[in-house]
């Protein structure tokens, strides 16, 4: 029972959402610079074969990438725990966009 408990918590607390004190807006995840309904907005003129560049400027910075900097994940603000979700992911080789599109986000399992 106990680790029951302890599981719901942790669950709780991961679905809990930063939001900043002067606005009230929720806080983007992780470093991505716009919110998602933003970036799902801009991510509509997405092209294959941009460069890196092309598509910082558009969306900004991801909330994560891979170590080897060449996938990008875009974040909705609220974690998919409680509330089924997408996130945007962008797939480069050699510089230039190869592939893009969302996923859905599934609890503990990569995007």
């Amino acid at each position: 029972m106990r680790i029951v408990t302890l599981l719901l918590l942790l669950l709780l607390a991961s679905a809990c959402v930063s939001v900043d004190p002067e606005t009230g807006k929720e806080i983007p995840r992780g470093g991505q610079r716009y919110e998602f309904a933003t970036v799902e907005r801009r991510a509509e003129k997405l092209r294959d074969g941009m460069t890196k560049y092309e598509a910082l400027i558009m969306l900004g910075s991801p909330a994560e990438t891979s170590d080897d900097g060449n996938v990008w994940v875009y974040l909705p603000e609220r974690p998919a725990v409680l509330v089924p979700s997408r996130a945007l992911r962008l797939v480069f080789e050699e510089g230039r966009l190869k592939k893009h599109g969302y996923r859905a986000i599934i609890f503990g399992t990569r995007l």
